[in-house]
């Protein structure tokens, strides 16, 4: 090859250095179409390598095992115009231009003194509205070379563009319609960029990926008609697609295709991605992501790899209840037989046929039965089969929810694959199953038809008028134990009374029991029958605290001439707020650890709101999570402060176990395990129950236990 340079200048124009190439540049002729497939094109023993890639399922087959030239291939973009593949050509340090055989010929490349100074590019695309190519290099610059004379091709750089080429890609695409470049950035976070080709300036439009592993290196960046983005990694072929026309875009891992660490691709975008030839998708319910448009779980179709005896072919998923078995009379999900059932808390055994080796099983079961395959339900990690049959064993998890449900299983050659996504062999098969329990003793406090009454007095650590009605909650709690473990808890409260002009939250505390313990991302709870989305599960906490509310004036509803909630005549509201939790167990708990019923539920003081001079000087400040009031000698959560103990009225006495009393045995909150009736606004509990005195001076309940049966009906307040 003969390379010579030449300088020359003109008066009022840059210094131009023209390089000048003796090359083929007879290329072959172009595709004769715009293709479906997308190009990668790797470097491998310094010789270009094209895969076409089947962005659908991830499946790619080689298209030249030589492109023919002895070093890399890249910055490689899809020209519409022509139908040929344009790229930087490193071994003749030009733009090189392929056709349908995949032979690069190297072109003659007029180069300005910018683009001459930046050497070869590895970021490239080829642009849409126009027929020119755009190369792209870190702290040199956006360049651009046109395309439609090929007897000159002249490089230059995009004015302003080397200030602004600040940002680490290795690969971009044009969008196939609104005329800027995207390119979704390497590293830990993946930032969508959206650039603009007249400048090279980016504008960041969020992070769309994150990596708690390795960083991303996305070398191959392709677009297709509806502005949805394709980016593979390098390292380890995953592709990953994001809708760049979204508002909050994010990125899913859409197939997994070839990997490598020197990777490029071009695509022709105004080509639709489809999916090909023979595909099989499976058929649950389409929330478990089935149909393409949901990027349902698909797999290349291969004689040598596959679950049962049949495997057929879909155009796309065919979602529960319209399974493509029942539609074609062809029952392929025939690969996993499940003899012993599924009993929560117990072992069961699959018996997995597979034809073919050198492939891996991964299974899902929606144990929570929430419509989605989530991370921790993946009972079966990459399980390597044997050609025939293979037996396997799994845990139902005792957390599970019974009743009906989904499973996936998934065989590949891929050992680490999602739930969803395309894969380029094997099978996916869904099953329909049932989740039992059996011997398990349900235990209601008090009962499963009533409520315990709890009643506190919020004028903590002064003793107060002492009506115990600033708070008062019904509560029943649910056990679900077998084998003397607990596996969950349930919760049903409602709000009964608020005779109090500060704020108040309510929560439920564990003692003894690990915050740890609790599954938290399975609780489900409710207020009023709305679920809600965040954790009632405390945090800062070393025994599990269940939060019920910060502050329980937001369920108060007053009626009219009415200053508190149900502690007046003539104010019967009717309303009462309810919550319900159920609440699992990671693994099922000892009912030696569980405390004793009612547990430990109590008051706090709604953070950032006054509760009294008494509970500001103690601590200094609006108490918040640091006062509680709990029942008498239950001691408070990690966030109590200490500063109350014997301070004011309270006598209480840690060493000795005495919490939340005064010196005479008196307590701020109370239980009373029946649906009870509390005492009026500013009438002293005392003097409604007049045996209630000696009650709480005995510790050990023995006088008067049924003090609450007793009371002066003009005293308490009645519905």
């Amino acid at each position: 090859m003969k390379i010579s340079k030449t300088i020359s200048l003109s008066c009022g124009s840059p210094l131009l250095l023209s390089l000048l190439i003796s090359a083929n540049v007879n290329a072959s002729e172009p595709f004769t179409a715009c293709p479906t497939e997308a190009f990668v094109i790797q470097k491998q023993s310094n010789t270009p390598k094209t895969y076409g890639v089947n962005l659908a399922t991830g499946s790619y087959s080689v298209l030249s095992d030589d492109m023919g030239t002895g070093d890399a291939f890249n910055g490689v973009g899809f020209n519409y115009h022509d139908n040929y593949i344009y790229g930087w050509d490193y071994a003749n340090t030009t733009l090189g231009k392929a056709g349908s055989d995949y032979q690069i010929a190297a072109l003659n490349v007029t180069k300005d003194a910018a683009a001459a100074a930046a050497g070869s590019f590895y970021v490239g695309d080829v642009a849409i509205a126009e027929n020119v190519w755009y190369g792209y290099r870190k702290g040199k610059g956006l360049f651009k070379i046109p395309l439609d004379n090929p007897a000159s091709y002249n490089m230059t750089i995009i004015p302003g563009s080397k200030d602004n080429a600040t940002y680490n890609i290795t690969d971009l695409a044009f969008h196939p319609t609104d005329g800027h470049i995207y390119s979704i950035s390497n590293g830990s976070s993946g930032k969508l960029l959206r650039i603009d080709a007249t400048t090279g300036a980016a504008e960041n439009l969020g992070t769309v990926i994150t990596s708690s592993g390795s960083n991303f290196i996305f070398g191959a960046q392709f677009f297709d008609p509806d502005g949805n983005l394709y980016v593979s990694n390098n390292s380890n072929g995953n592709i990953y697609k994001v809708n760049v026309d979204e508002a909050s875009p994010t990125a899913v891992l859409f197939a997994y295709g070839p990997s490598s660490s020197s990777n490029d691709g071009a695509r022709c975008a105004l080509a639709e991605v489809t999916v090909g030839d023979s595909v099989d998708f499976g058929d649950a319910p389409d929330s478990y992501g089935t149909v393409l448009d949901s990027n349902g779980a698909r797999h290349s179709i291969s004689d040598n790899l596959y679950l049962g005896a049949l495997v057929d072919n879909e155009s796309d998923g065919y979602a529960a209840p319209l399974s493509d078995d029942a539609s074609d009379n062809s029952d392929d999900d025939d690969g996993v037989v499940m003899p012993t059932g599924f009993e929560l808390g117990e072992s069961a055994i699959l018996l997995v046929t597979a034809k073919g080796g050198d492939g891996y099983l991964n299974a899902w079961f929606d144990w929570d039965q929430n419509g989605t395959f989530e991370l921790e339900e993946q009972i079966i990690l990459g399980e390597p089969l044997d050609n025939g049959l293979n037996t396997i064993s799994i845990d139902v998890p005792s957390w599970a929810k019974e009743g009906p449900t989904w499973a996936r299983f998934r065989l590949s050659t891929q050992q680490d694959i999602a739930a969803t996504g395309g894969v380029g062999d094997g099978e996916v098969e869904d099953y329909a199953v049932t989740l039992t329990e059996t011997g398990v003793t349900i235990n209601y406090y008090p009962s499963s038809s009533t409520y315990t009454t709890l009643a506190y007095e919020d004028l903590y650590p002064d003793l107060g008028d002492f009506d115990m009605n600033d708070v008062v909650v019904q509560l029943r709690i649910i056990e679900y134990v077998k084998d003397n473990k607990v596996r969950r808890i349930g919760f049903k409260a409602q709000l009964a009374a608020m005779g109090a002009a500060y704020h108040n939250g309510f929560g439920v505390h564990l003692p003894g029991v690990s915050r740890n313990t609790i599954k938290e991302s399975l609780i489900n709870w409710t207020i009023d029958d709305i679920g809600q989305q965040e954790s009632p599960l405390e945090t800062g906490q070393t025994n599990a605290v269940f939060i019920f509310t910060q502050d329980l004036s937001d369920y108060v509803t007053l009626e009219q001439g009415c200053e508190y909630l149900r502690t007046e005549t003539g104010c019967e509201s009717a309303f009462r707020t309810t919550w319900s939790l159920d609440i699992p167990f990671d693994v099922p708990v000892s009912e030696s650890i569980i405390p004793a019923f009612p547990y430990d539920p109590f008051i706090f003081a709604t953070p950032n709101t006054d509760h009294g001079s008494a509970a500001k000087n103690a601590v200094g400040a609006n108490p918040g999570r640091q006062l509680e009031i709990h029942l008498k000698n239950q001691a408070p959560t990690d966030k109590f402060s200490s500063n109350y103990f014997g301070y004011r009225e309270d006598a209480s006495n840690p060493s000795e176990n005495q919490y939340f009393q005064n010196e005479n045995g008196m307590a701020w909150a109370i239980e009373i395990p029946v649906t009870w009736k509390h005492p009026k606004e500013k009438e002293r509990l005392d003097n409604a129950y007049s045996e209630f005195v000696e009650f709480a001076a005995d510790d050990t309940g023995a006088t008067n236990p049924t003090w609450y049966e007793n009371a002066d009906n003009a005293l308490i307040f009645n519905d």
